[in-house]
């Protein structure tokens, strides 16, 4: 039979031990349990087909007793957590419905994506430092962010202040444990940081003065203009000065 926990313990199967079993996760786990078993008998004998995917393991579906893959139990198990009642998901998880609705709750905030933008600052390098910026995350706007140019390419550093009990000499103000979050920021502030540079180019550009050969070429295009613009004398005018 297949392991379900460790001898120390460790809980293996959904993070349940058999003990703590509900009446669906008891069925579900003879269900799987029955369909390894039969898997192995195939696999073993050489004269039956093997399943289409050597690895695929199937289950039995609470709501109709019948087998389902993986990714099937994977949408299922979704389906309570996010779409049934809470009723239901107390039942197939074998909580009280307070718990069922933290659980609801924990999932649905950890599925929402915190809107991140990012306005920068470039600077004159300094080292690897290249600018500042801000980042807005979720409403909440956190200044002093180091853009730096490192060996891997620009990234945002976190906010700091000096703390002479510190290896560095200094501590970061702001923590982003996530790695997802972090690359997020990190891809927001490359493109600020791009999009900043070339305001300021093109601002330069704007200012910039014309040189003196095309400021030259200029003066002469428009005194041409002004002459072609001057009203011919009149002949009458032109004879009176021959005489």
């Amino acid at each position: 039979m297949p392991r379900r926990y460790g001898a120390d313990g460790t809980r293996l199967w959904n993070g349940k031990t058999p003990e703590e079993f509900t009446e669906a996760d008891a069925y579900r786990f003879m269900a799987e349990t029955e369909a390894v078993l039969q898997r192995k008998e195939l696999m073993d004998d050489p004269a039956q087909p093997a399943p289409a995917s050597g690895k695929e393991e199937f289950y039995l579906s609470k709501k109709d007793d019948v087998l389902l893959t993986p990714e099937q139990i994977a949408a299922e198990e979704r389906r309570w957590l996010f779409d049934a009642p809470i009723a239901e998901l107390a039942e197939v998880k074998g909580v009280s419905i307070d718990e069922a609705v933290k659980m609801r709750t924990d999932a649905v905030l950890q599925e929402a994506v915190v809107p991140i933008t990012v306005s920068v600052r470039p600077i004159e390098p300094q080292g690897k430092l290249i600018g500042f910026a801000s980042v807005n995350f979720g409403g909440v706007v956190i200044d002093d962010f180091k853009v730096v140019d490192g060996k891997n390419g620009i990234f945002l550093g976190a906010p700091s202040k000096p703390d002479p009990a510190s290896r560095t000499g200094y501590r970061a103000t702001v923590r982003i444990p996530d790695r997802a979050t972090q690359e997020r920021i990190n891809a927001a502030g490359v493109e600020a940081y791009h999009a900043a540079v070339e305001q300021l180019v093109t601002r330069a550009q704007a200012v910039r003065p014309a040189p003196i050969k095309e400021q030259m070429a200029e003066a002469a295009k428009q005194a041409g203009k002004e002459n072609a613009a001057r009203p011919a004398p009149a002949k009458a005018k032109e004879a009176r000065n021959d005489r």
